[in-house]
């Protein structure tokens, strides 16, 4: 009321209860319209606030802590139809969970088909698509962070091809009204989902028949439902336990979950710390991580030591990477001409952007030959440190693309990503994400009806373009 007032917009508590509440009904109806059409996608996450000032009570002597859900709706990519939806019957034959479905119906996919997916024609320059952007990372680097004369080839400096990029679209969000459940558990996702369908206007006439108008039922129709890794468990726990129902509004078999990029970049992240940071000898090595990041962050070292936050991990991993790269530009600038003892002794030279270009493709060519060979030796002739350091440029570089890709709405390029993330997390320990990874491939590419295929890659193109 007081913001109100001070605006100017209204001054009296009975006409702004009035607008809150026409507000609120033009939000309700505005919900119900976008669900009802059954082109839209829901999305929810957990809301936590801290009540510091609360009073406590018998009952709850010290907890102040709330726990709310918060979930909002996106309309679909205007290329999808309701075509491209109706398949729900279609997916309940197919669930491993179908009590009539048969082991032969559903054959394993071997993980080296996922390399399939986007497969790639032979480049001129004998290098893969994943070299390519490499390259481009290298010259990027040098051209906006290295000595000023570099910045005259940017307009020479070309972004990487596209593999399946989604078209940029407006559109709305429509946020759904806040449910006090905590979606810590499986009955907490229940009844959120629940929540949300209600404020849609979605359901079973049959089960609510109390409802003031009635329910629209989503039929044959699938709807997307996105959410973290904790949340996709949840509602596969769900699925799991409400496949013995009979009829399909009860089963809740037309949702179709899907995973939220961020928080795998985040897991990206958590999983470059795993690696570099967290063993217990990693701050030994010279040329570790760690003693980066003392050097640039010499007050943070415990933070980083201990538990980061993916905020940190980012910035440590864009800085440091830089740096490395820059370095490694300079190292072999030197090698080609002793006289070149730094980068900008070599701008003194005014090289081409040629020949910037094949040094960058050199560099990335000798880095994967050195790693094999590095490791095909005994142990005690092996060059530790330098397989760490070659191992911390590919492993930051491929976070480098999976950003760019996001950032860039390349869901082709985040597909390709995958299959290498997959057995980075699987190497740390991060085994639910690898296994959601394999399991968004593996239905998207391979088991989802052909209309649906598009469905997911084309929502989460359009949201990554419009989180960037």
């Amino acid at each position: 009321m007081e913001l109100l007032s001070r605006l100017g917009l209204s001054i009296g508590s009975s006409t702004i209860s009035q607008a809150t509440g026409n507000l609120s009904n033009e939000a309700e109806a505005a919900i119900r319209d976008l669900g009802q059409g059954l082109l839209a996608l829901y999305a929810y996450d957990n809301l936590d606030i801290d009540f510091k000032p609360t009073v406590p009570t018998a009952e709850k002597p010290q907890d102040t802590l709330v726990h709310l859900t918060t979930g909002t709706m996106m309309p679909l990519h205007p290329d999808i139809t309701p075509d491209d939806l109706n398949c729900s019957d279609e997916l309940w034959e197919k669930y491993y969970r179908n009590p009539r479905l048969r082991r032969q119906d559903l054959p394993p996919i071997p993980i080296y088909d996922l390399y399939k997916i986007h497969s790639e024609q032979p480049h001129a320059s004998n290098l893969t698509r994943r070299q390519r952007y490499q390259v481009y990372k290298y010259c990027a680097d040098l051209v906006n962070y290295g000595p000023e004369y570099f910045r005259c080839f940017k307009s020479k400096l070309k972004e990487p091809e596209d593999i399946e990029k989604i078209p940029l679209t407006k559109s709305t969000q429509t946020p759904l009204k806040a449910v006090d459940i905590s979606p810590s558990t499986v009955q907490g996702n229940a009844q959120a989902l629940s929540s949300f369908f209600k404020q849609a206007g979605i359901g079973d006439a049959a089960d609510d028949t109390n409802a003031k108008v009635k329910p629209k039922s989503p039929g044959n129709s699938a709807i997307l439902v996105f959410g973290d890794l904790l949340t996709g468990q949840h509602i596969r726990s769900l699925l799991e336990s409400r496949s013995v129902e009979r009829t399909p509004w009860r089963r809740l078999q037309f949702i179709v979950y899907a995973m939220g990029l961020f928080h795998l970049k985040m897991a990206c992240a958590d999983a470059l710390w795993r690696i570099f940071i967290q063993p217990k000898n990693s701050d030994k090595d010279p040329n570790s991580l760690m003693s980066f990041i003392s050097q640039i962050r010499p007050k943070e070292t415990g933070k980083f030591k201990s538990k980061p936050g993916f905020r940190r991990m980012h910035e440590i991993i864009d800085h440091v990477g830089k740096v490395l790269r820059l370095d490694k530009l300079g190292n072999v600038a030197s090698k080609i001409d002793p006289s070149h003892t730094s980068l900008d002794e070599f701008a003194k030279s005014e090289p081409t952007w040629e020949s910037i270009q094949a040094m960058a493709q050199q560099i990335v060519r000798d880095s994967e030959v050195e790693i094999d060979e590095l490791r095909a030796k005994d142990d005690g002739e092996r060059d530790k440190q330098r397989e760490n350091v070659l191992l911390m440029h590919k492993y930051f570089l491929l976070y480098e693309e999976i950003s760019y890709a996001m950032n860039h709405g390349d869901i082709g390029r985040v597909e390709d990503c995958f299959t290498p993330w997959i057995w980075i997390f699987l190497g740390c320990g991060k085994l639910k994400y690898a296994a959601e990874m394999r399991r968004y491939l593996e239905n998207v590419h391979f088991r989802y009806p052909s209309g649906l295929r598009c469905v997911p890659l084309l929502v989460m193109g359009k949201r990554l373009a419009e989180e960037h």
